[in-house]
Parts: C-alpha cells; structure tokens; sequence
C-alpha cells in the first residue's frame, strides 16, 4: 500500500482530516465562543427567541424558554 494522497482509504475520516489540516474535535465554533459571556447570552436570546415563535408567543412561558435555551446552548458549548 503507498502513502500516497490520491490512494482510496478504508479510514475516511482520517483522511477528511488530513485534508482540513487539523482533527474534527478541535474545532468546535461554539466551544470558541463559550468564553465569549456576551456571544454566550446572545445565543441563549436567540434560542429563547424561537422557542417562544414555535408556541406564538403566547404570554406567561419567559422564564421556561430562557431557561429552556439555557441549558440547550450550555449543552453545546460543553
């Protein structure tokens, strides 16, 4: 078997990862902006933001969506 960079590979992930110059696990954009604490509310509004569309933003549900949202984005960035 050669090492050569057209040669097929029976392990393909490692191959798309040689051709990013870097593995898959270390580039995580929302782990990047995890130390960011305002990028960090604004993608926990956002997230908010859509749970209260999904349900018409019927009154009374604030708290859960952001808490709701809050968990989902902390979720992410961890």
């Amino acid at each position: 078997m050669s090492n050569s960079p057209y040669e097929p590979s029976f392990d393909r992930g490692h191959v798309l990862e040689r051709m990013r110059g870097r593995r898959s696990h270390q580039r995580n954009p929302a782990a990047a902006r995890a130390h960011d604490p305002a990028q960090r509310h604004t993608m926990i509004a956002e997230a908010a933001y859509y749970r209260a569309e999904k349900r018409h933003f019927e009154p009374g549900h604030e708290l859960d969506d952001w808490l709701q949202a809050e968990a989902e984005i902390s979720s992410l960035l961890h």
